[in-house]
């Protein structure tokens, strides 16, 4: 539901791996997915509860809370069977 309440714009990444989105300068976290995002196009949703996301494609590559302080992101670590 959250999906389809968000409102979503497109920017353009800028020189030093930033978004910005109105008063609020979001730096993009490393990535295994490129180097950088660098002139990359990517999609900024603004959830109802004030929380924002950062989609390169259908990749979420980072999350922030309204005041634009990163969510971090917790992946659980993998063993070999």
């Amino acid at each position: 539901m959250a999906q389809i309440l968000c409102i979503e714009e497109e920017r353009v990444v800028a020189r030093d791996n930033t978004v910005a989105f109105e008063r609020l300068r979001l730096q993009l976290p490393h990535s295994p997915i490129r180097h950088h995002f660098v002139k990359a196009t990517v999609k900024i949703r603004r959830y109802p509860d004030g929380t924002l996301a950062i989609f390169h494609g259908p990749r979420r590559i980072a999350r922030y809370r309204p005041d634009g302080v990163a969510i971090e992101e917790t992946c659980p670590i993998r063993q070999a069977a």
